[in-house]
C-alpha cells in the first residue's frame, strides 16, 4: 500500500524559510567563538523546530 504525503507552505512556512537561509549565510560569516554565533545557533535552531525539517541540508 502507497500513502502520499501533501505538503502545504503557508505564508509563515515561506518567511521561516528565508529566515533559516538568512541565519545559515550569517554563520558562514562569523567564527564560532565569535560574538553573537551561539545566539544565531540557537535562532536557526528554533526557524528548524518549527518548520520541523532543516531547510538548507
Amino acid at each position: 500500500m502507497q500513502t502520499t504525503i501533501q505538503a502545504t507552505a503557508t505564508d509563515q512556512d515561506a518567511a521561516d524559510i528565508r529566515e533559516a537561509r538568512r541565519l545559515a549565510d550569517q554563520l558562514k560569516n562569523m567564527l564560532p567563538d565569535g560574538m553573537g554565533y551561539r545566539n544565531t545557533v540557537r535562532r536557526y535552531e528554533q526557524v528548524v523546530a518549527r518548520l520541523g525539517y532543516d531547510p538548507i541540508s
